[in-house]
């Protein structure tokens, strides 16, 4: 009986030290994740208003939201519009750009309420929100502030990287200091929201 126990020991021991990881789950310690690659966005995308503005640029942003929005009226598309153009100046911030986050964050519906309670077009946490001194995340006008605002200080962290636009667009989906703790990666997910913005900004012409 000491003989069987011993060997039964012996070999859980082997099994351990042996490199076989058998089936453990994810999140278990088989192996670290490898860290996510930067997004390759097939479109180039410039950060500032200056660098990218053009004289159609409303009439192109416009005629996006209203082929996109479902849910607010043909005069809050204007609205929209026209604050996009707005505070994407008062931000030097591309317009295109801020235009195609928004409609991946919130398909430009300004009720829009997330299961983490994140608000409004730019899909801003109320914490968030009162930081950058945004009152009401609801409203077409402030909601628009608060994108291009808060977008703009992703982009101001980024500021001389190659990748500034991607860079500063993962800070906004996983919180402004997560993609700098992790050397500049972020998630398969975050990636694939990346592509998703740089798909509907082609599509703003």
């Amino acid at each position: 009986m000491e003989v069987t126990s011993a060997a039964v020991i012996l070999l859980f021991v082997f099994a351990m030290f042996s490199g076989i990881k058998g089936n453990i789950p994810d999140g278990g310690y088989s192996s670290p994740k490898p860290q996510a690659q930067v997004s390759r966005i097939s479109v180039d995308i410039p950060a500032s208003f200056s660098s990218s503005v053009d004289p159609q640029a409303q009439d192109s942003i416009y005629r996006y939201i209203k082929s996109r929005a479902k849910k607010i009226s043909v005069d809050d598309m204007l609205l929209l519009s026209e604050s996009v153009m707005k505070y994407s100046q008062q931000y030097d911030v591309n317009p295109k750009l801020v235009t195609a986050m928004i409609d991946r964050e919130s398909g430009f519906d300004p009720q829009a309420v997330s299961s983490s309670n994140a608000q409004g077009l730019a899909q801003l946490l109320p914490s968030t929100a009162a930081h950058i001194g945004i009152n009401d995340p609801f409203s077409i006008d402030e909601g628009t502030k608060g994108a291009v605002l808060y977008l703009k200080m992703m982009l101001d962290k980024w500021v001389g990287y190659p990748n500034q636009v991607p860079l500063a667009l993962a800070s906004y989906a996983e919180g402004p200091n997560q993609v700098a703790r992790s050397g500049g990666s972020y998630s398969d997910k975050t990636a694939q929201y990346i592509n998703d913005i740089a798909q509907k900004y082609s599509l703003i012409n």
